[in-house]
């Protein structure tokens, strides 16, 4: 068995171990960023609700322009986000896409095409996964959303401020 083997070999058991054990699951989920304002009593019950998943490279994560009923937290990997064909940014281990369909109360579509940099494992939640959170427990998840939503906008304005610099000195 040579490396690659061995590596896909060990990710296959991962994924397993996090597909069948809810205590594997919430390990993983408690090392991720998004999951920092969760106390592990309510995120115990968010990662029974957790979907275990495998991407390839180059596999597709979702597709600009779907309809949007999830949303992922990249627990191992890497993803590059594009939009209309052009790179707009990478997620990384902890990370997450897709948190605003929680907020909608509408259909939303997926703003970018998000493709597998590499082997990568994401835990999977239905737009319905927190329907039936209550009191303190909805409010720490829509607070992991909100942060999130909100680092990605501190990212957005620097890439604006870098943006808008560039073309001052091209000018």
């Amino acid at each position: 068995m040579d490396d690659l083997d061995a590596i896909q070999a060990s990710l296959a058991s991962f994924t397993q171990r996090l597909d069948e054990a809810v205590s594997d699951r919430f390990n993983e989920l408690r090392k991720c960023s998004f999951f920092d304002p969760i106390p592990s009593e309510y995120l115990k019950t968010i990662a029974e609700k957790a979907q275990v998943h495998t991407f390839s490279a180059g596999m597709k994560m979702t597709v600009e322009g779907e309809s949007m009923n999830t949303f992922f937290v990249i627990l191992f990997g890497t993803a590059t986000a594009y939009f209309k064909e052009k790179e707009v940014g990478v997620i990384h281990s902890g990370e997450c896409l897709g948190e605003g369909v929680f907020f909608a109360t509408e259909t939303l579509l997926r703003s970018a095409t998000v493709i597998a940099d590499g082997e990568l494992v994401v835990a999977e939640f239905k737009k319905d996964c927190f329907d039936d959170l209550r009191g303190e427990s909805k409010t720490y998840i829509d607070k992991a959303l909100l942060l999130a939503l909100f680092k990605k906008l501190q990212a957005a304005n620097r890439k604006i401020g870098e943006l808008l610099r560039y073309q001052t000195g091209r000018a």
